[in-house]
């Protein structure tokens, strides 16, 4: 906490914050040290009126509280303030910076915005002792643009989060773009170029290419801000040209009654909500190409990629720069090894979830004093069955989904086979390269399985050329779901044996759970997916039941499930 000096804004203070701005029809706001977003949220087109909400962004360094902002619907852009570019999307910003850092995040966001209302809670030391440059510069802008007002205690309140008895000074300051930076002076401009006789289009010349660094992430950084710059020009520009061709008069169709008329909006508003709309579209665009382009999308399945994609979101929120994409892409690299357990169940159940009986087994899982018993399931090692692969199209190809779901698989047994990108030989390429020898009955092998199609009914049966590679998959998700001992864990003989010999007991168990079974209910074994937790766990506990039976019959105890796995003998799983 200290870190950061993080003292969250009192409920009185936010709103006397809000109270300075003059103007209360905002376009866009910006909460530079956000915090907890507790003064963020105090913006009155929030707290008041739902449908008068503003889009508010805010920058935090610390990352933790991301997730917290996201949650309470603020637009996460960036995380340090100091290295932000883009305030001239905002016409207000309200702040409550560190107080050692104050001023200087006062003087930054006079730098970076245009046209714009600040108001900053500060440590009124920071202007009653005024020893540096910075603070020097600081009270010549509240002097010649601004105001200042100071209050003591308010941090010291009931409601203050963290208390403290520094006095803060509370400034405003409003940065006003004039008229004549939109429409510039073209007309002087054009009077000069008419004195010397120079053409228009003098001193024109092909521009040359720009000189980019050779990585090609600092290229997309310096194409994107290339854009971003050569965005404000072509709103600037709109703005002139319809500003001129309001001085030259309507056109004769307007005069006479026609609807429509040539003059255009050149108000600082127009202009500043343009821009941020624009300047938005580029950043998506900008982090669609990163999001794109990063190596490690080879390596997701389809899935993986979606759930990769569905925070794309949060993502292009975030400041276009070097720094952030950089973090974007190191959160990757963190997340790798829950990427990695999302891809191998995406397999697991396109495998298992749908064709069970004909392609896994169920086994009882693990279990302590303190957890419910569980019913794991594993593919059979031997072989797997899929139906809807029949052809598609006048090509007679199989369909794009279906060669992306045969990409997954390769993806993910290249991933357990020592971390391979793909194998040497992809289901896709067989069924590509070697399309008629399978539609004729053909046995073909790719890098990992044995596949023999039958294109009439449109089913595929895969041989594992590897049952390593599967089961470490039956393994990977086992665990993950708990089904499995944490490795290392002390568990009974007796467990691994009923899980190794899962195939002998199965259909025994099948039958038990379909006996007393009614044709219209759902089976125990489609409700072990269910997205109710409660009938999941009913559903894990009948099929427990059942399994335990079934493995007393054989000799088998489950006892050891229900006891201490600490006083267990250390077995290898």
């Amino acid at each position: 906490m200290d870190q950061y000096q993080f003292y969250p804004t009192p409920a009185t203070l936010a709103s006397r914050a809000w109270s300075l701005f003059k103007s209360k029809e905002w376009v866009r706001v910006l909460e530079p040290s956000a915090g907890n977003g507790d003064l963020a949220l105090a913006c009155p087109a929030w707290r008041d009126d739902y449908r008068r909400r503003v889009p508010v962004d805010c920058c935090e360094i610390d990352l933790r509280r991301h997730p917290t902002l996201r949650a309470k619907g603020l637009n996460v852009v960036g995380t340090d303030f100091l290295q932000f570019k883009n305030g001239h999307l905002y016409d207000a910003i309200v702040l409550n910076p560190p107080f050692r850092d104050g001023v200087k995040h006062v003087l930054h966001a006079w730098e970076i915005t245009w046209d714009c209302e600040i108001v900053a809670i500060l440590n009124a030391s920071s202007l009653k002792n005024a020893y540096s440059t910075e603070r020097d510069h600081l009270l010549s802008l509240i002097e010649k643009h601004g105001s200042v007002e100071f209050h003591t205690g308010a941090f010291a309140t009931e409601e203050a989060e963290r208390r403290t008895e520094v006095e803060v000074a509370l400034i405003y300051l409003r940065k006003k773009a004039q008229v004549e930076e939109i429409v510039g002076d073209i007309l002087s401009e054009m009077k000069t170029d008419e004195e010397t006789g120079e053409s228009l289009a003098g001193g024109y010349a092909e521009a040359q290419c720009l000189a980019l660094p050779n990585s090609v992430l600092e290229n997309t950084v310096v194409a994107f801000n290339a854009a971003v710059r050569a965005m404000k020009d072509a709103v600037l520009a709109e703005a002139r040209a319809g500003y001129y061709s309001g001085l030259i008069g309507e056109t004769m169709a307007v005069r006479d009654g026609a609807e429509g008329g040539s003059k255009r909006d050149i108000s600082t508003s127009w202009v500043q909500g343009e821009m941020a709309s624009r300047y938005l579209e580029l950043k998506d665009r900008a982090w669609a190409s990163v999001l794109r382009s990063v190596d490690v999308m080879d390596r997701l399945s389809f899935g993986a990629q979606r759930r990769l994609e569905a925070s794309f979101a949060e993502i292009k929120q975030m400041e276009f720069s070097v720094s952030n994409v950089q973090g974007f892409i190191l959160g990757i690299i963190d997340s790798q090894d829950e990427i990695a357990i999302g891809m191998c169940c995406d397999v697991f159940d396109h495998i298992i979830r749908w064709h069970t009986e004909e392609n896994g087994t169920l086994y009882r899982g693990w279990a302590s004093n303190d957890r419910h018993r569980t019913a794991g399931m594993r593919i059979k090692t031997t072989r797997f069955i899929l139906p809807g692969f029949q052809l598609e199209g006048w090509q007679r190809q199989l369909g794009w989904n279906q060669m992306k779901m045969l990409q997954d698989f390769d993806k993910v047994f290249a991933m357990l086979d020592g971390g391979k990108l793909k194998p040497e030989v992809g289901l896709c390429d067989i069924f590509t390269t070697e399309l008629e020898q399978m539609r004729r009955g053909a046995r073909v092998s790719s890098s990992y399985f044995d596949c023999r199609w039958y294109p009439g009914i449109g089913t595929i049966h895969f041989f594992s050329r590897s049952a390593a590679l599967t089961d470490a998959l039956n393994r990977k998700v086992g665990r993950h779901r708990q089904w499995l001992p944490p490795e290392g864990t002390r568990v009974s003989e007796d467990f691994w044996k009923q899980y190794e010999k899962s195939e002998k007991f199965d259909k025994e168990i099948r039958q038990a759970l379909n006996t007393n079974r009614k044709r219209w209910e759902r089976t125990a074994i489609d409700r072990l997916f269910s997205s109710d937790e409660k009938e999941r766990e009913a559903a894990h506990e009948a099929v427990a039941d059942v399994i335990d039976q079934v493995l007393a019959r054989h000799g088998i105890s489950t006892d050891f499930l229900l006891e201490d796995s600490q006083q267990m003998p250390l077995l290898a799983a």
